[in-house]
């Protein structure tokens, strides 16, 4: 035949008032520069889906670069690499121009610090794993393609001397993430939010890390330490030495971040478990100006200025009852309270001259004379605390009930002593031991048969409990609901002060504390930053600045989708569930060639990019020139 090529032709023909489509196979060619066409096959009419047929099937017979015949019995997927979590992962990373900070540092021409901390930061966004998997797990995704990094490259040796570099700038990317946040807009940065952890460490070569007293209990461990903005936004952190108490980690985290960011003009805001009378001084010879609560045993101070009359009052109320919530905050009201919020009232504690010495004398821990404190009520915290200490009563029964059984089957002399211990603990660990709970101990001979079968008569004991009155209850109870505020903000700046930071009230400051509680839940649950997998003090330090960076991708992400109307709110886990079903996947169409898609998209996954403002990551354009799609790639 004449050089030429195969269409799908088509004539129509009219009978009565319909027209029909008759289609044919034909092959155009030219001669003498005329054009001329020749009728293959006539095919008649046809349906939509078999005139898609033809045109596809004539397309492969014309060699069409996007077009390939293939057997479905040899179509496969040969693999499937995660590609639009790592995107998104990658996009955020720029977005915050965090390679700026590694930019001028590099001891290698081949893969630069600022790659190494990408890549590690990403897969930990991604799928965390220890650093020795990263090297593998990196050629399973995308990130190859997203990073130009060749992952031969990209290996164990390179990753463990890298750790050290990205450590060292530990301090320029926590100063560069804020001075960003603030150019951006995102945040002001009056407020910051203080506040430690714990990381548990395998094994026990690790000098930075102690047995002690952790989070989960006993363990080994070394305290992690964090710094963010109102908007959780993560300005310093570091790891210290574990079996260090909060209180005494406030003296370096000033000097620290003095070094930084210079004198520092925001509030801090921090747990009651990092107050001590020698932290508040320390802050107030710095001139730094804090936010924080007083523990239980400092609010016992301010009992004579509490109206427990009026608590008692709104505590028999029905919480659950719409009208007697209108009459709690009517009642709170009238008597000096001012609401904070629907479940929280306040009032300032005012006190004479005469006042603030009584109370010095008690105690010289307080201030009065340069401290504000405010008594805050919360109704349904103290209801709900009741209700815990009551079912907390009940368990201690059930448990004094087992082992009154244990008594009784005891095979060795019991000590009365011994007994008494055991029980006082057991109140202690149940956090009950503020209701008076009567006791009486009754000595008896048991006799139980041992596991030789001889019967061993012995003294042992019965716990009979004594009827718990309302009154202990009612004893017990005083301080439920009741907390204290404490801060150094003098109320002639509070007008100013509330402007400058757009707050209501210092309570709405504190309330963001949970902020920080956040940030922690976010880098043990979703980054998984424990068990740590390292023992070299820089390894570990710089494992922490990975997960640091990895949680301010994620704080990112969500605040996207909370501050949007274009998507549902949800959880990280939901963002990475939908991110994740988007991937490359690798096809084999026949011996020789393979193709390379993303997997199509759904609507959620393209309402969550139009939120996040990157859907530009599944354009045409974008996925081609990445090399995540392509076309006729030769079989490897």
């Amino acid at each position: 035949m004449q050089n030429g090529k195969f269409v799908l032709h088509h004539s129509k023909q009219r009978k009565g008032n319909a027209v029909y489509i008759y289609y044919m196979i034909a092959w155009y060619y030219r001669k003498n520069k005329k054009p001329f066409r020749k009728i293959i096959k006539n095919l008649g009419r046809l349906n939509e889906y078999e005139t898609e047929f033809y045109k596809n099937s004539i397309a492969c017979l014309n060699n069409d670069p996007h077009m390939r015949p293939c057997n479905i019995s040899k179509l496969c997927v040969r693999e499937s690499k995660e590609y639009l979590s790592c995107a998104v992962g990658v996009h955020f990373w720029d977005h915050w121009n965090l390679s700026d900070v590694f930019k001028n540092y590099s001891d290698q021409t081949e893969i630069s610090t600022a790659e190494i901390a990408k890549i590690l930061t990403v897969i930990r966004f991604v799928r965390p794993c220890s650093k020795r998997t990263t090297a593998e797990l990196y050629k399973e995704t995308c990130l190859p393609h997203l990073t130009n990094v060749d992952p031969s490259l990209y290996n164990r040796a390179r990753i463990f001397r890298e750790l050290r570099n990205i450590e060292k700038h530990r301090e320029k990317l926590g100063r560069h993430i804020f001075s960003l946040a603030k150019k951006k807009g995102y945040t002001k940065g009056e407020v910051l939010f203080y506040d430690s952890s714990s990381g548990n460490i395998t094994g026990m070569r690790c000098v930075m890390a102690k047995w002690g007293r952790c989070k989960d209990g006993y363990n080994t461990h070394v305290v992690l330490l964090v710094v963010i903005t109102s908007e959780g936004y993560p300005i310093y952190w570091e790891v210290v030495e574990g079996n260090t108490p909060d209180v005494k980690t406030m003296e370096d985290f000033i000097s620290k971040t003095e070094k930084i960011y210079g004198k520092l003009e925001g509030i801090i805001c921090f747990d009651r478990g990092m107050v001590s009378d020698d932290n508040l001084k320390l802050l107030e010879k710095k001139n730094i100006r804090f936010v924080t609560a007083l523990d239980s045993d400092q609010i016992r101070v301010f009992d004579k200025f509490t109206d427990f009359a009026l608590l008692d009052k709104v505590r028999r109320y029905d919480v659950k009852k719409e009208s007697d919530k209108i009459k709690t905050e009517k009642d709170l009201i009238r008597g000096g309270f001012t609401m904070a919020r629907k479940n929280l009232f306040y009032k300032e504690v005012r006190l004479t001259d005469g006042q603030k010495k009584k109370i010095e004398k008690i105690t010289k821990k307080l201030n009065l004379r340069k401290r504000r404190y405010f008594s805050a009520f919360n109704p349904d915290l103290s209801h709900l605390t009741y209700k815990h200490r009551q079912e907390r009563v009940q368990a201690f029964r059930e448990w004094v009930e087992k082992y009154n059984e244990e008594l009784g089957n005891a095979l060795g002399e019991r000590k009365k002593e011994t007994v008494e211990k055991c029980l006082k603990e057991e109140l202690k660990r149940r956090k009950i031991a503020d209701v008076s709970i009567g006791y009486d101990l009754t000595e008896y001979k048991a006799e139980n048969k041992n596991e030789k079968g001889r019967i061993k008569k012995v003294r042992t004991y019965k716990i009979k409990l004594t009827e718990i009155s309302e009154s202990s209850y009612k004893d017990a109870g005083k301080h439920d609901g009741l907390w204290m505020l404490i801060t150094n903000i003098s109320e002639e700046d509070d007008e100013k002060f509330f402007d400058e930071t757009m707050f209501d009230s210092y309570f709405e400051i504190y309330r963001l504390k949970n902020k920080v509680e956040e940030t922690f839940r976010i880098l043990s649950d979703f980054v998984e930053i424990e068990p740590f997998y390292v023992y070299k003090p820089e390894h570990i330090k710089a494992h922490f600045t990975i997960c640091v960076l990895s949680y301010l991708l994620d704080i990112t992400i969500l605040t996207r989708i909370r501050n949007s109307d274009k998507t549902d709110n949800m959880d990280l886990h939901n963002v990475f569930h939908i991110l994740s079903k988007c991937r490359q996947d690798i096809i084999q169409l026949d011996e020789k060639t393979v193709v390379s898609k993303l997997t199509q998209l759904n609507e959620r996954q393209e309402k969550l990019l139009d939120a996040l403002d990157c859907d530009y990551l599944v354009s045409s354009e974008y996925v081609i020139d990445k090399g995540i799609i392509s076309d006729n790639k030769k079989c490897a």
